[in-house]
């Protein structure tokens, strides 16, 4: 009975051996198929980048030729013919046009320029004739030729240079190289005769003032004055408005109102009265 079970058990360890080595053979079998197909799909999947290289040449040099094509398409200017020289006649025609415009231009600027020119003669004509008409008013006052009043009123302050006049305001004794003339505040002052504005100021006695020369040595001075209305280097005629009286100045408050006219020939002064008309 023992016997017979260990033969049993070596027939069945035998069988088990003989299993193993079948499923090891036929695990090994799978294998080796498995790696020879896939051996195979590597070898179709060898890429040969010469026909790439080649293919991709052929493609850049179409793309090349195709973007030479489009740009000599697209250059209005381009001309092919078959000789070595290209003679577009539209290019030069467009540079003839162009030409023709900047000669426009230039025929316009020339033309503006000479309108400059011409607008440039008129002004220097006009400022020749307002210095000709200016200098057609003669100042080379003489005594003959008499003086006009620069505003009508009473003399209040008589010209005094032997003696002393008394002023009241000062409530003083002094000489008095002018006269004093009344007037009231805002009448026009003029000229009393044609001369050319040397100075225009002011000053604490007299406030706003003017000074003109009248030629052959002889000047005016008119004082109390606002709103003068010329300019220094301006001619003057005669009569003409020079501004407006003012209120007195502290020194003359008592005195009222009134137009200060100082004449001095070669700077020493002289009776207005003696010139007055």
């Amino acid at each position: 009975m023992r016997k017979r079970n260990v033969k049993r058990f070596n027939k069945e360890k035998i069988m088990m051996l003989a299993s193993s080595l079948l499923i090891v053979a036929a695990c090994g079998l799978t294998g080796y198929y498995v790696s020879e197909k896939e051996k195979g799909d590597l070898e179709n999947q060898v890429v040969d980048f010469s026909v790439l290289e080649d293919s991709a040449k052929t493609e850049a040099a179409e793309d090349i030729h195709a973007g030479l094509d489009k740009d000599l398409d697209a250059d209005p200017f381009f001309a092919e013919t078959g000789g070595s020289s290209v003679i577009n006649p539209d290019k030069n025609k467009t540079v003839s046009d162009n030409n023709m415009d900047m000669s426009s231009v230039e025929a316009d600027e020339k033309e503006q320029e000479t309108e400059e020119t011409e607008e440039e003669k008129e002004q220097d004509n006009q400022v020749t004739q307002e210095t000709a008409s200016q200098s057609v008013v003669s100042y080379a006052f003489s005594e003959s030729n008499g003086m006009g009043w620069p505003v009508p009123g009473n003399v209040v302050l008589n010209y005094s240079m032997d003696q002393t006049v008394y002023f009241s305001t000062l409530s003083q004794y002094k000489y008095n190289p002018a006269i004093i003339i009344s007037a009231n505040e805002g009448d026009t002052v003029s000229a009393c005769a044609a001369g050319k504005v040397t100075a225009i100021g002011n000053s604490e006695e007299i406030g706003n003032f003017l000074e003109m020369d009248l030629g052959n040595g002889y000047k005016m001075v008119l004082g109390q004055l606002q709103e003068i209305s010329i300019s220094e280097g301006e001619i003057v005629e005669r009569g003409q408005v020079v501004g407006k009286v003012a209120a007195p100045t502290k020194y003359y408050s008592l005195e009222g109102t009134n137009v200060y006219l100082k004449i001095t020939k070669s700077d020493i002064p002289i009776n207005p009265m003696s010139l007055l008309d």
